[in-house]
């Protein structure tokens, strides 16, 4: 095995690495992976979950050591991680300055000697956050803010430190349209001023209309290179597979049948009534992250509680006062946004992360404890049917790329579940899982559960929801039916607009 070289490039190329290796124990990350980043261009890096696309910036930024492989480097990194890394005990403002006051180039954080000038820093801070839409609340601490409002302080940090190269990873799962919009006019800009930017995301359509081009990686290698604009999504979908082309929309569902029809067929009611999901229903909650979602699924699960979210009603009964226990044991589940920090715990195997969420009866022996072996199995079928790549139900959680965590959570929370509230369940997932996530979620309702999903993707909201709401301002706004709705009203209602009655339709 040749040791790793990490260099500077060649001339024009802000990025060289060449037949980069790296395994985790028996698992291949990187397999003679290459990739070449020409400064002043936004390259898009996609491929499946576990194809090494965290992994290989990862090396980039000098967090990770190749096993094999050369890495050449000219200019300073910052990057922006899908599981975000925010100091929980530090204000917004903190979290964005520290780790850039010796910064130098085009926004000047650095403050040398003199100590940091706070006035000045939040001043640029703000000016910034006008100039993006990324805005967030500088004086909160950071562990306070919904996961989507601490990705945008993060970004923010990635953007003022002016760094040469840009990592990012998902930056835009959080993010309403006109952000999206927001954050690549200013990543174009600097492109323009020499800076060089990898775009790690499953959302193609976003790749295909910022991207200057496209490097797909399967299986730890690098298997093609889009360079030049019409980008076919067909075809880049049909190199991340490497199995032919993928269609853009799952298989059609049948509407639910007949026999949910009727008086009781209302499963979930909250928001004093104002939010009602039925039996073989999809509800939809559009709304740009840190207007009151936390808080709704926090008041659901009975892990909080949000008068503005009361009561809370199963089946006709008040669960207002139920422990979260007693609701999944009513057959109430729930997909975290984050399940890496809330769904899972990544010291724990993959059986003990399907068992801590609820141990069903199923697992037990007439004495009441785990049959260990029977939950192993059970554990190791959700593998294989969600399509998780991992060695065995005694993998670590930690080690799984967070797309392949989000499948297994996805598959345990669905299982036994008769209502299921899921919060961005496709998120970090590509584009095959999301089409198969989608499918899953199309065919329990069909089958006579009831959904209510949250989500930022508002085509998948589209898509998938009978009727929707937005939540603005920690507001649930009217129900909308799926014929009503579209991505540019959507995006207006998440901004605030108060006329919605009349763009979609109402009276």
């Amino acid at each position: 095995m040749r040791d790793a070289v990490i260099n500077e490039p060649s001339v024009n190329a802000a990025v060289d690495c060449q037949q980069l290796c790296l395994s985790f124990g028996s698992l291949r990350a990187l397999d003679h992976a290459d990739l070449r980043i020409v400064r002043g261009r936004i390259l898009a890096l996609v491929g499946e979950n576990g194809a090494g696309k965290s992994t290989l910036v990862r090396v980039i930024a000098g967090e990770l050591t190749p096993d094999e492989g050369m890495v050449e480097v000219n200019g300073t990194v910052a990057l922006v991680r899908q599981q975000l890394s925010i100091a929980a005990d530090l204000t917004v403002l903190e979290n964005i300055v520290f780790g850039a006051e010796h910064a130098r180039g085009r926004n000047m954080l650095g403050a040398g000697l003199r100590g940091i000038d706070w006035c000045e820093r939040r001043r640029r801070i703000v000016e910034f956050m006008d100039q993006t839409g990324l805005n967030v609340p500088l004086d909160r601490p950071a562990g306070t803010l919904a996961p989507g409002l601490q990705q945008r302080a993060e970004l923010l940090g990635a953007l003022l430190r002016g760094a040469d190269i840009l990592l990012l990873d998902e930056p835009t799962t959080y993010l309403a349209p006109d952000e999206v919009d927001g954050l690549f006019t200013i990543i174009r800009g600097l492109a323009k001023a020499g800076v060089s930017t990898v775009f790690i995301s499953h959302k193609l359509r976003e790749v295909v209309a910022h991207c200057d081009e496209v490097v797909v990686l399967r299986k730890g290698r690098s298997v093609a290179r889009f360079e030049r604009k019409p980008f076919d999504l067909s075809v880049i979908g049909q190199s991340m597979t490497g199995v032919g082309t993928l269609t853009s929309k799952p298989k059609a569902v049948e509407s639910s049948p007949a026999r949910f029809e009727g008086d009781g067929q209302t499963r979930l009611v909250a928001a004093h009534g104002s939010l009602q999901v039925a039996a073989g229903e999809i509800v939809g909650i559009a709304g740009v992250a840190g207007n009151g979602q936390d808080e709704l699924l926090a008041t659901l699960a009975g892990v909080d509680s949000d008068e503005r979210y009361q009561p809370v009603l199963f089946d006709g009964a008040d669960m207002t006062a139920a422990t979260n226990w007693e609701r999944r044991r009513r057959g109430l589940r729930l997909i975290p946004s984050n399940v890496k920090a809330a769904g899972s715990a990544v010291s724990a195997s993959l059986v003990d992360t399907v068992l801590t969420a609820m141990v069903p009866d199923r697992f037990r022996n007439k004495w009441g404890f785990v049959r260990r072996q029977f939950a192993e199995e059970a554990t190791q079928k959700l593998i294989e049917e969600a399509g998780v790549v991992a060695s065995g139900p005694h993998q670590l959680a930690g080690e799984l790329s967070g797309g392949n965590l989000q499948r297994l959570v996805v598959a345990r929370e669905l299982d036994g579940a008769s209502v299921l509230v899921a919060h961005e369940p496709t998120r970090g997932v590509d584009f095959a899982a999301s089409m198969a996530i989608r499918d899953r979620l199309k065919r329990f309702a069909a089958e006579g559960g009831a959904v209510l999903l949250l989500t930022s993707d508002l085509e998948e909201l589209i898509e998938l929801s009978d009727r929707a709401h937005v939540l603005y301002d920690h507001e649930l706004g009217p129900s909308w039916p799926r014929g009503d709705l579209s991505i540019e009203r959507l995006g207006e209602l998440m901004g605030g607009l108060s006329a919605g009655s009349k763009m979609l339709g109402g009276s």
